[in-house]
């Protein structure tokens, strides 16, 4: 039996309530959420001590098993996902969560390469945990930013930016000449900008 194949097995065993496919669970999975846990710390520059892993440490198991190992039963294994890749992903959240509430401050701040132009690569989840939550911080404040804008500038970048449609549909549809739509476009995405970093303004 592969390694794939192996954890699966006893995370079945697991959710059955198992006692000893727990330890075992522990035991397989100890390392690697430890290096994630530290990781994560050390992505978001945060200063950490032995006490602190062992304690996040900890809450993620509890996490994992508790209500019955509500959080395991979650694992559908879509798209290629290890366990150890959803494992990987909630052990991100319950630092990123532990950190929240602790009033530390880790939404991923949109940079200058921030490409308005793709916007929805921030829409599209990869498999590395740390960069799902970025991105998800990133999508909270993008989309917060487009539902602040005029009407005309957000229907614009919903069906443009988000959905693809091509600025000469977008164009036909709203009535515009070609060159038209570019500059709507242009002025939405300034417009846009301008919000979200009003958003981080106020987050500060």
């Amino acid at each position: 039996m592969d390694h794939l194949a192996a954890d699966r097995q006893i995370l079945k065993r697991c959710i059955t309530g198992e006692k000893k496919a727990r330890e075992e669970f522990v035991i397989r999975f100890s390392n690697p959420i430890y290096q994630c846990i530290q990781f994560t710390l050390k992505a978001k520059h945060i200063p950490f001590s032995r006490q602190d892993l062992e304690d996040l440490h900890n809450t993620v198991f509890l996490n994992l098993f508790n209500k019955r190992c509500n959080k395991l039963r979650q694992y559908k294994g879509k798209n290629g996902c290890s366990v150890f890749s959803w494992i990987r992903l909630i052990t991100v959240r319950t630092v990123i969560d532990h950190l929240r509430k602790a009033g530390r401050d880790v939404i991923a701040r949109p940079k200058e390469e921030f490409n308005f132009d793709n916007l929805p690569g921030l829409i599209h989840d990869g498999y590395d945990p740390l960069a799902r939550m970025e991105k998800a911080d990133q999508k909270d404040l993008l989309l917060k930013g487009i539902e602040s804008l005029r009407p005309r500038d957000r229907l614009f970048l919903q069906l443009h930016c988000l959905r693809g449609v091509s600025i000469q549909k977008v164009a036909e549809m709203l009535k515009l000449s070609e060159n038209n739509a570019y500059s709507l476009k242009h002025r939405a995405i300034d417009r846009l900008k301008t919000k979200i970093a009003g958003h981080l303004k106020n987050l500060q």
